[in-house]
């Protein structure tokens, strides 16, 4: 009897000992399963050749691989998430751009992650991304521009974006989504010693998309540092508005920004941008699209003005869901104080046209 009671107690014990073991394993497997992350690469690829009519300062036509991607940027990247549970989450992105041609990094300041580079934390309030990234002009203007983004090298888009190449650094920006509404904020500190504006920029604005029209409007404000100074800064407020509508496979959409800089006293003159916009984009099939549109910049600056006005049309065919084929055919024409700007206009000619076509890949 005492035998088998030990026998008995010796069995239990492991038993615990077995029970304790799989809780365990259960707890840790529920935890991993609570916090699952995982990591993707992703990349487009985009060449061609583009052929530009007074691209040179000679008056002959520039044509070039355009290995740095005509309709799309071409770039590499990882984009991570990390489930916290209860509908939060931690997300990092790094991206980079390349020359097709060459293989090298298509930066010129020897950035590796110069176009994207940040660290979010999100959940049912929205999301807040850390570090460099698009500034909040270009997320505003994307659902109400004409080619979505894509030919920045042709349109008017990228100086409507703001910022350095459409980017800001260490920046802080908000985006939630509220059944038809997306609420964007963005907070930049300058970092200049001896002024806590000096550098800054802030920003907010919101879109609109109930479904069949969109609208959006957004402001940003910058402090740009005055060079050799401390504390004096250029006062830039951009103030942005646009929207679209659509009736079955057409859409139409446009918008308007303005650009005003003050300077200091010490310095002379006053910058005044307006941009306006508006094109249409032509679903023929599931495959074929037609985008037409028209940008017009107006400058002002110490007094003397400058126009530039850009006419784009351009046509994708699907070869599939990653690939496509892109053509366009654009006319620049500058006037005014444009037209001897060789920071805005390098080949100084009034009129340019240029043609466009190549096959862009993402993966």
């Amino acid at each position: 009897m005492h035998r088998s009671g030990g026998v008995g107690n010796g069995m239990r014990r492991t038993g615990m000992k077995r029970s304790l073991a799989a809780l365990t394993l259960v707890g840790l497997s529920s935890g991993a399963a609570h916090a699952q992350s995982s990591v993707s690469l992703y990349g487009s690829l985009d060449g061609g050749l583009r052929n530009l009519v007074n691209g040179t300062k000679a008056g002959g036509a520039a044509l070039t691989m355009a290995s740095n991607g005509v309709y799309k940027s071409n770039r590499w990247g990882f984009v991570g998430t990390e489930d916290l549970g209860g509908g939060y989450y931690v997300r990092l992105n790094l991206e980079a751009g390349y020359v097709l041609a060459t293989g090298a990094n298509s930066s010129t300041t020897n950035q590796i992650f110069q176009r994207n580079s940040t660290l979010g934390f999100g959940g049912p309030f929205g999301r807040v991304d850390m570090g460099h990234q698009f500034t909040l002009q270009h997320r505003l203007i994307k659902e109400f521009e004409p080619f979505d983004l894509d030919y920045l090298q042709v349109t008017e888009a990228a100086a409507i974006s703001g910022g350095t190449s459409g980017r800001d650094d260490n920046a802080f920006y908000y985006h939630g989504d509220f059944g038809p509404w997306t609420a964007r904020a963005d907070y930049a500190p300058g970092g200049v010693p001896g002024s806590l504006a000096s550098g800054s920029m802030i920003a907010a604005g919101f879109n609109y998309h109930p479904g069949g029209f969109n609208f959006g409007a957004g402001y940003t404000r910058r402090s740009v540092p005055v060079p050799s100074t401390s504390s004096a800064y250029f006062g830039n407020d951009q103030y942005t508005a646009g929207g679209g509508v659509t009736f079955g496979p057409v859409e139409m959409m446009g918008g308007y920004s303005l650009v005003m800089q003050a300077v200091p006293s010490n310095m002379a003159g006053r910058t005044r941008n307006q941009y306006m916009w508006g094109g249409v984009r032509y679903h023929a099939t599931p495959f074929f699209n037609v985008t037409g549109a028209y940008y017009d910049n107006k400058n002002t600056t110490n007094g003397v003005d400058g126009r530039k006005g850009v006419a784009i049309l351009g046509v994708t065919y699907a070869l599939s869901k990653r690939t496509l084929l892109y053509a366009d055919i654009d006319y620049t024409h500058f006037t005014g104080g444009y037209v001897t700007n060789a920071t805005l206009n390098p080949s100084l000619h009034e009129k340019q046209t240029g043609v466009s076509f190549g096959m862009n890949h993402w993966f």
